[in-house]
């Protein structure tokens, strides 16, 4: 995905524009979304053997939530003034709200707990972010608690000393197979991921432990220098 606005943009920008901006950026996820649900059905058609019904489960609420998610992303774009930075923090808010919404159920209920500061990001950020966020969600949701226990999940910003942004999304689960690769591993969730990560030069760190799984999404320094708040 191309960047949403320039980091110098002026904040007299025609509301046309930026909706037009916004439609296009929105295009591309749905795009995106379109290659993830193919995909899927491939993967759906070499199975050996016929998906549970738990799997099913999983499979529509995970195409609901990435739907929900680019609504909320299309009322962030649209929605913009126009500046190069924005306050992500009350946005994480909604999205993790809808994510909730779409992929908690009796059998799985879920907690979100939100920490940190500001979250100040730049506004081409923003999209990558946001789907990194729900394919998280969507991980978390299928394999935290296998057995069903409730899922509590902690949203974290924070701006290191050396002036990177964090976003840290973690949760109580089981963790990571023994043997899994965190760096190559995984399937198609991961992938988008890593990709989403690479497209906005920001790294991701991966952390299995018995105390749940973390992803340390870190964003360089500097990114926003001579930025204005929106």
């Amino acid at each position: 995905m191309d960047a949403i606005l320039a980091p110098n943009s002026p904040s007299t920008q025609d509301p046309t524009d930026l909706v037009a901006e916004a439609n296009h950026r929105i295009a591309n996820s749905l795009a995106l979304l379109v290659g993830m649900v193919r995909m899927q059905s491939v993967s759906m058609q070499k199975k050996p053997d016929a998906y549970s019904e738990v799997e099913v489960r999983h499979l529509l609420n995970g195409i609901a939530a990435r739907i929900n998610t680019i609504g909320q992303l299309h009322r962030i774009l649209s929605r913009s003034s126009g500046e190069s930075v924005i306050c992500l923090k009350p946005h994480l808010h909604d999205v993790t709200d809808a994510l909730v919404a779409a992929l908690a159920s009796e059998q799985q209920q879920v907690r979100v707990v939100h920490s940190g500061g500001d979250c100040l990001v730049m506004m081409r950020q923003v999209q990558p972010i946001v789907l990194i966020l729900c394919e998280i969600f969507i991980n978390a949701m299928k394999y935290a608690h296998p057995t069903g226990v409730p899922l509590i999940l902690v949203v974290d910003c924070t701006t290191t000393q050396d002036g990177r942004l964090v976003l840290t999304i973690s949760d109580d689960g089981v963790g990571l197979p023994e043997g899994f690769d965190p760096v190559n591993g995984g399937g198609m969730g991961f992938k988008v991921m890593r990709s989403l990560a690479a497209e906005i030069g920001a790294h991701l760190d991966i952390r299995s432990t018995h105390l749940g799984l973390s992803f340390r999404l870190s964003l360089p320094a500097g990114a926003m220098a001579g930025a204005r708040l929106a």
